[in-house]
Formats: C-alpha cells, structure tokens, sequence
C-alpha cells in the first residue's frame, strides 16, 4: 500500500491505493481542513496526518508533493549526443544552477529524447530549498511513513491523468487550483513535454471579494463557496455585486493561463503550440461556472479532471463519507498521482522529477531497480539450482546402477544375457539424461535475453511477457530436425553424440574426426530428437518511438542476436495493440 500526501495551504489531502493486476485499487481518501493560528503549526499538522492516515498497521510508504515559491521548474533542450555525453551535460548543469548555494536540492529527469522529429534532448531540472523539502519529509517521517520520494505536483497531476485517461491526440493542459499555488502540465499525446508551478491560486477570488465587499479572508472565503458564481444565476438566486467582483477576478485568472502558455511556447521554441483541451482540478476549480468561463476565454474545451475515472474504488465507497469523496475526487488528483508513483514502473519512473537529499535518492534508486533486479536474479538462480540439482541426482543413481551393473555381469553365461539387458536400459536411460539436461540450456539462454533486454529495451518500448518458446519452433529455425544417437561400440562402450550423416555402412557423429562403423555396433541405436531453446518474447512499442514502430522491434531483435553465441533472433508478430497509438510485438530467440 502506498500513501500520497498533498499538503496545501489551506488543507491536508492524503490518498492510498494498492497495485493490482488491473492497475490500481483506491484504499483511503482524506481531505482535512488546516486551521491556521494558535499553537504550532508543525504539531498541529501532524496530529492531522495521523488522523487521516489511520493508526500504524503494517510497513507503510509514502511520497510527497511539492508546490510553491520553494520549488522552481526549469526546462532545458540539449543536442543530439551519446546517453553518457548527455548525462555529463546534464550534471554541469546542475552544478551550474546550484553554484555556490549550500541550501538547495536539485535534480533533472528527461521527458523526451532525440527522434526524428524533436533533434534534441527535452530534460526538466527541479530546485527546492532544502529547508522546505526537509520539513516535508520529516512531516511525513514523524507520521511512522517511510518516504519514498518528494515530487513536485505537476509531475503528480500527469501521473493522475495517465493512469485515468487513455493518451489523446493534440495538446492537453492539466492545471490543478490551489489556494495559493497552481501546477501546470503539458501533455502531448500521453507524454509529459512541460510543467510548472505558479505563485497564485483560487486566493485571487478571495481578495478580490474582500477588498470590494469589506470583508475578512474567512467570510470572503465562505461567500465565494456558497454564492460565488462564473454561469448564469440558479432560480431564485441573487447576488450582484458579487458576480461581477467574481468575473473580474475569473478574468486575471484566465490571464495566468493565458501567461502560462505563452511561456511554454517560448521554453518549447515551439510558437505553433495550441492547447487542444483544459482539465481543471483542485480545491479551486469547484467554484460554479468557472469550467464554462475559461473555455470561452480561452477559446479551448475546459472540463473537470476526474482521476478516479479507471480506479477501483468499492472499498471506499464502503466507508463512511466515501460516497462523498468519490462524487468530488478533484482536489485529490495530485494526492493520487503521489499515491501511484509510489511503485512506478520502470517506463515511467525515468520521467519522474524527484527533489531529493542525496540519502534518501540513493534509497529510492535502490527500490526502484537493484532490489527487483536482485529479487529476480535470486529466483531464478535459485530455479536453476533445483533442475541441475534434479539432474546430478538422476545423473548419479544412472551410474550407481552402471557400476551395480558392471560388479554382477562378471561370471556365467545367464548374467552375460542379463549384461546386455542391462546395457540396453542404460542406453535408454542416457537417451532420456541427455535429452531432459538439454532443457537446462534455457537457463542460460534467459540470463543472456534479460541482460540483453536490460541494455537494449529503449523508452517507448515495453515487454509484456517473457517465456519459454515451442521447441518445434526452434527445430524448425535451425533448419530442419536434428537427430541424437545413443549405441554401444566395440572397444569404446556407449557413444552419444548428434548425427550428422548416415550411410549404408557408417554413421558420422558432429565432433568425431572418424565415421563409426555400423558393424561394430552392438545392439540397436536409440535415437532421438536434438533440441534446441526458444525465449519468446512479447510486449508493446510505441508508435510514437524514434524512427518508426517497425524498426525500433527490429533494432531490438538484431541487439537480441549474437551468431558467436548461438542466438538467433526473429520477428514472429507484430500488429495493432488495443490501446491506441502502441503496436504489440513478438520476438522469437533461438539458441543452439
């Protein structure tokens, strides 16, 4: 189970969700009122953490948000250039950016590498204050979490919208409404291209009142929830000097968009970037009207986000106030995606802006890849341990029933008769030993493919599955069946060896420099197919991937072959998947 927490400035939101096989299961949801003055604020937010996280009951991880004039978002372009000149680049920049300061934690994530038509490396670079990002940890440390990772909102928001909505064409901006802060991302066909964070929020709405109605913060605030209106007036409802103080306010907001995405275009160097859609979410897009008069500002379909659109949420919905959190899930996007990026998968964590102190980075990384990746190593050495364990043991009582064998054939006639019974079991036998341990070389043939996929698996590409293929298949690649032999021989004893040629008086054996003759064979030849190891391999690629579909699984199955080593690799399928824009793709790997 994984927590995400979104701290604002006027509530507490914490969210927790638990990774099924269809995606993610919604477990808790929470929104807690923060009531400033009186006391100290640290203590007071924490006793809310604990009243919205529950009591103690099992290990428990966390992550994060951060927002606000603490946290700066920067994107950077770099040239076309090798990965390591890349990262290189990358780390003079950051350098660069923290110069001299000693009271910063910054870090960079790419969101789009070079293809063939974006020539340049798209990275985002995030600086916070380490005294800010040190108080969010340790809010969440003091709650018995165990954090996992501080990411700032927009990147939490994207997570939020790409587990609920399927990737759409053109240009989406997900803007989420605070108090006192808004996250802005944009997504171009499912992938992340830009985010930041805005020092103003819904507050704009509440000054704006206050100031022209005489009003306090508090009653400004509250006539805005009841009464604040962007559409036309319900019936029965009147409030005029309300309505325009909330338009004008709506206006400048409006302004802020207008503002935002006009630097996008100029951080992108992309003057043709046009907003297909608006999805509004937070605490402040509640206010009524407010989704109509943006799209007509805007001139752009606004609508609001809804994150639980593909969660399972039956279990809350089972608790008191869940129905109520489920019918108003917008200012819990952030808190979900925080939530979801707690166990992020391996193609998603790499575009994942973490704003970390150097410790607990190396601890996440360490979560994130060298555990799973030893966990996996460990279970199948561990499953190779036990079929060459299965193997020396059928191995070992083969020869103690040779040896038996050989002790008792020494005297009479009767056991010569029983000697060649004898020899004719172990011949069978060794047939059998030889073709159940040619199974084992698939053990080495899946540590070769996973290394292989390791290093060559680019972004945009994923494997869904990894199994052992048709052994006809493999037979059928390697040109036509192969055929090994087992028989006795005069002067050697029992020869086993894969047939390479058969003649009417002589059988030629792969390896022997000498052809052995069919007249010093004793007894019959036991003969049975030589396999060989097939790692089929399946998964999804991005339409949208550097050059084309077809040749990235092509450039993946010639990193898949190594003719020194007996690999060989084919193309056995490609076709459309069923999510849109992706092509689902099989890959065969023989080995001999």
């Amino acid at each position: 189970m994984g927590f995400g927490i979104d701290v604002g400035s006027t509530s507490l939101k914490t969210v927790s969700v638990q990774r099924s096989f269809g995606g993610f299961k919604l477990t808790g949801a929470s929104r807690r009122r923060i009531v400033r003055g009186g006391g100290d604020p640290r203590q007071a937010l924490l006793r809310l953490l604990h009243e919205s996280i529950g009591p103690k009951n099992g290990r428990r991880v966390g992550v994060v948000g951060l927002s606000g004039r603490d946290i700066n978002l920067q994107l950077v372009q770099q040239p076309n250039m090798k990965p390591v000149n890349y990262r290189a680049m990358m780390g003079y920049e950051l350098d660069q950016r923290k110069g001299e300061a000693t009271d910063l934690y910054l870090d960079y994530c790419t969101l789009r590498e070079p293809d063939a038509f974006f020539p340049q490396y798209l990275a985002v670079v995030g600086i916070g204050k380490s005294a800010y990002v040190d108080e969010r940890i340790e809010l969440l440390s003091r709650a018995s979490l165990d954090v996992r990772d501080a990411v700032p909102n927009a990147f939490a928001l994207y997570a939020a919208y790409r587990n609920a909505y399927e990737p759409e064409g053109g240009t989406s901006l997900l803007l989420d409404l605070g108090s006192d802060n808004m996250d802005l991302a944009f997504v171009r066909g499912g992938r992340l291209i830009f985010a930041r964070n805005v020092s103003s929020g819904a507050r704009v709405f509440d000054n704006q009142i206050a100031g022209a109605l005489n009003l306090s913060a508090d009653e400004a605030e509250a006539r805005k929830v009841a009464r604040g209106n962007l559409g036309p007036a319900a019936e029965g409802e009147e409030d005029d000097e309300l309505r325009p103080v909330v338009r004008s306010a709506a206006g400048q907001f409006a302004g802020f968009i207008t503002s935002s995405i006009n630097h996008a275009k100029m951080q992108l160097n992309d003057r043709e970037l046009a907003v297909d859609r608006v999805y509004l979410s937070g605490g402040g897009a509640r206010l009524r009207g407010l989704p109509e008069y943006l799209s007509s500002a805007l001139k752009t379909p606004v609508e609001i986000l809804d994150p639980f659109r593909n969660l399972d949420t039956a279990a809350l919905e089972k608790r008191p106030g869940g129905e109520e959190i489920r019918s108003l899930p917008t200012d819990l996007a952030v808190a979900l995606g925080l939530a979801q990026l707690v166990s992020p998968t391996p193609a998603t964590a790499s575009s994942v802006l973490s704003i970390l102190p150097d410790a607990l980075k190396k601890r996440r990384d360490f979560f994130r890849s060298t555990l799973w990746l030893g966990a996996a190593g460990g279970i199948l050495l561990a499953a190779l341990a036990v079929l060459t364990g299965l193997a020396v043991v059928r191995r070992g009582s083969e020869r103690a029933a040779l040896d038996k064998f050989r002790s008792e054939t020494v005297a009479i006639k009767e056991q010569i008769d029983r000697m060649d019974r004898l020899s004719a079991e172990q011949r069978e036998l060794a047939a059998k030993t030889d073709y159940l341990l040619s199974y084992l070389s698939g053990g080495r043939a899946a540590l070769d493919v996973v290394a292989r996929l390791g290093k060559a698996l680019p972004k945009g590409m994923t494997m869904r599955e990894l199994k052992m293929g048709d052994f006809a298949l493999a037979r059928r690649d390697a040109g036509g069946d192969r055929t090994r032999v087992a028989f006795a021989y005069r002067g050697r004893g029992l020869v086993l060896g894969e047939l390479e040629s058969e003649s009417g008086d002589e059988l030629k054996l792969k390896g022997e420099a000498e052809p052995f003759q069919l007249a010093a064979v004793a007894g019959p030849i036991a003969r049975w197919p030589a396999v060989g190891r097939t790692i089929a391999i399946s998964g999804e690629v991005d339409e949208n991937i550097r050059g084309t579909a077809g040749e990235a699984v092509k450039a993946l199955r010639d990193q898949l072959s190594d003719p020194s080593r007996g690999m060989r690799a084919r193309i056995e399928n490609q076709k459309p998947s069923n999510k849109p824009g992706w092509r689902e793709y099989e890959i065969s790997v023989t080995f001999e």
